[in-house]
């Protein structure tokens, strides 16, 4: 397992970052979860002060840093990957959270049939939102994977899915 992933499930979170940054930028073709695992860190240091920061000691300076970076991450993320549901899911749907975009089922449900949902089950926690019946099968299969590797962004993930 990937050393920053190591530290992100650890809640080492700092050091995640910087592990992830170094695993991007000191390789070629780094791992998808890289550029989406350190994306989600920058957001949650610049918009979930009480909820994260603070259970996570982290420090007020990297409110700043998430907020200047989680964006442009997704954006190198999709250079190194275009067209990955994935990324382009998290792109949407955290600008919403932090900024108030527009970002609807149908947005979502569009965006799942334009990319495929081979590469991720993870738009399906933002479905879940809007109707909890009809897709119970891919919502099962995702506690399993959150459960499985409980980095931030899965323990984000899970605290929408869980029952």
């Amino acid at each position: 397992m990937n050393k920053a992933i190591i530290k992100d499930i650890e809640k080492k979170y700092i050091e995640a970052v910087k592990c992830y940054e170094e695993e991007i930028n000191g390789n070629s073709h780094p791992d998808i979860n890289c550029f989406i695992n350190l994306a989600f860190l920058y957001w949650s240091f610049a918009t979930e002060q009480i909820e994260f920061n603070e259970p996570n000691k982290i420090p007020e300076e990297w409110s700043l840093i998430g907020g200047e970076n989680f964006l442009p991450t997704l954006d190198k993320g999709l250079e190194n990957y275009p067209g990955n549901l994935e990324l382009i899911f998290w792109k949407q749907y955290l600008s919403y959270r932090l900024y108030m975009t527009d970002f609807s089922e149908n947005d979502c449900k569009s965006l799942i049939k334009q990319y495929g949902n081979e590469n991720s089950l993870v738009p399906y926690f933002f479905l879940y939102l809007f109707d909890e019946k009809s897709h119970s099968e891919k919502i099962n299969e995702l506690r399993k994977i959150c459960k499985g590797l409980p980095t931030a962004k899965n323990i984000y993930i899970s605290s929408f899915i869980e029952n």
